[in-house]
């Protein structure tokens, strides 16, 4: 299983792809609230839950959507994740299940597949509103929550009108013999695209000194335009992390500094 799992997620890129093929399609018409979509979105949950509770290696809390009061007390997840919304409107998110915190900007909306928040996200204007995400939340469900940790929309109205939604993933790699050399060697899965570039592919160390793996990718979108990528490469000792980034290239100046952050502030809890 996990062998298949590696041949589709190569540079964590599937659900950022997923992503722009929704915008591509999408009809410009508004969608408002679709009920019918909340109803068996909220049935599965409930099955998902009652058939999962006991399947996990952590004492299972109901999740909770961030509110404008930061909860002293993070409820973790059936996948061993937290989010926790604070006073200035950014979003921490814990894995710890895989050991580490980051943290999402304001304007972002944080996403874990099947949990509370991407139920309640039918209900928001700014999701609602735009026929792009609503398909794109539709689909999402359909992913593997223990390889896709994270998913974050930058849902400012000035980005989220855009023709392609900008967006992170934050993705499990279960390669514990794969080093973060052999990821740097690793054929991106956009390479067959028209008008694909690496752009570069480097190593680094964050602020907190954690060495990474960088890469750029850009290619031509089926709309206008060119799309953007970064990945960043941590390697965890369940396997490689990946941290994705996805916008235009014409925004790329505007919105990267708030990838920046997220990368800046990734914190390993037992370093």
């Amino acid at each position: 299983m996990h062998r298949n799992h590696r041949n589709i997620l190569i540079i964590g890129s599937v659900i950022l792809y997923l992503l722009a093929a929704c915008v591509q399609r999408a009809q410009p018409a508004l969608v408002t609230n679709p009920s019918s979509v909340e109803t068996a979105l909220a049935s599965t949950a409930r099955a998902l839950a009652q058939q999962t509770e006991t399947a996990q290696g952590f004492t299972a809390t109901p999740s909770i959507v961030p509110t404008k009061t930061p909860t002293p007390t993070p409820k973790i997840s059936l996948n061993g994740t937290s989010l926790v919304l604070r006073d200035d409107q950014s979003t921490l998110f814990t894995d710890h299940k895989l050991g580490f915190q980051l943290t999402i900007p304001p304007g972002w909306f944080p996403i874990r597949i099947n949990e509370d928040e991407y139920y309640k996200a039918f209900t928001l204007d700014a999701v609602s509103e735009n026929a792009a995400i609503v398909d794109f939340l539709t689909k999402l469900q359909n992913q593997d929550a223990n390889y896709f940790r994270l998913i974050a929309l930058d849902v400012r109205p000035e980005q989220a009108s855009k023709e392609m939604i900008s967006g992170m993933a934050v993705v499990l790699q279960f390669e514990t013999d794969k080093t973060l050399e052999n990821w740097a060697n690793t054929r991106s899965v956009n390479a067959n695209l028209k008008g694909y570039q690496l752009l570069s592919s480097r190593f680094k160390e964050t602020t907190s000194g954690t060495r990474i793996l960088v890469r750029e990718e850009s290619w031509n979108s089926l709309t206008k335009g060119k799309t953007y990528q970064q990945h960043i490469f941590f390697s965890l000792p369940l396997g490689i992390l990946t941290v994705s980034f996805e916008t235009d290239l014409a925004s790329k100046d505007t919105i990267l500094p708030d990838f920046e952050q997220v990368i800046d502030s990734f914190t390993l809890m037992n370093p």
